[in-house]
């Protein structure tokens, strides 16, 4: 781990893994004795670096939790967890660091605006669940990268969006106080539709045809709030 630290990245145990030497000697039976011996020599390496290789992968989990828990504030925290690489990249402890640094060196003053504008955009779009991470634990990651960009956006904006909808313009348009209500949940819709495409679609895709094929037979399932989409989900694997 320590050399990991020195070279800045984790070590590739593929990059180093023992080989099998071919026999040099042409004789048969000697050409027979010294493969033997190089698979019994090869044998105890690969044991060796199996071992060795087992030991790193828990000791970056180990060094992982050490850094989270006594470096990382909760600010510091809450903004990593919101990163789309948090359950992947980020679970190296050289990438957390790394990323880390990156963000304590960006500073109020030296923030580019439109920048901040896309990287918010493209960090809650690129968001997605981990294979082993429970949806209640995404929903939370979710809903906090959701936060910084309902910041971004006023409400005129997504009401804007609402308007010009398939669902909006179904509604008679007598009913002013449905359209209203269209229009003021419709934020929490979009996270709905969101949170069920973030979400791991290994899991969840099954779901995803069976609301896309009724909704092409113009029956729509899909829910409009983020709970209803977490109790669908939640249905589903069951």
């Amino acid at each position: 781990m320590v050399k990991s630290f020195q070279d800045g990245k984790s070590i590739d145990f593929n990059a180093i893994a023992p080989r099998l030497n071919a026999p040099t000697q042409t004789e048969a039976v000697a050409r027979e004795t010294e493969m033997a011996q190089n698979k019994i020599l090869y044998a105890a390496k690969l044991d060796k670096d199996m071992r060795r290789s087992a030991y790193f992968k828990t000791n970056k989990r180990t060094v992982k939790s050490n850094i989270m828990l006594k470096f990382v504030t909760k600010a510091m925290d809450l903004k990593l967890q919101c990163e789309a690489d948090f359950t992947t990249t980020l679970e190296d402890p050289i990438e957390l660091l790394k990323r880390v640094e990156r963000f304590m060196k960006k500073i109020a003053d030296a923030e580019y605006d439109f920048l901040d504008f896309w990287e918010a955009n493209q960090k809650f779009f690129d968001m997605k669940q981990g294979t082993t991470e429970n949806f209640m634990h995404f929903k939370e990651r979710f809903l906090r990268q959701a936060e910084v960009l309902q910041d971004l956006y006023d409400m005129a904006w997504f009401q804007d969006f609402a308007v010009k909808t398939k669902a909006y313009a179904a509604i008679a348009s007598t009913n002013t106080a449905a359209k209203n209500k269209f229009k003021d949940d419709i934020f929490e819709a979009v996270l709905a539709t969101g949170f069920l495409c973030n979400c791991d679609q290994t899991r969840t895709a099954p779901l995803m045809l069976d609301l896309q094929t009724n909704y092409c037979r113009e029956v729509d399932y899909y829910p409009k709030t983020v709970s209803k989409a977490q109790d669908m989900l939640k249905i589903h694997m069951e």
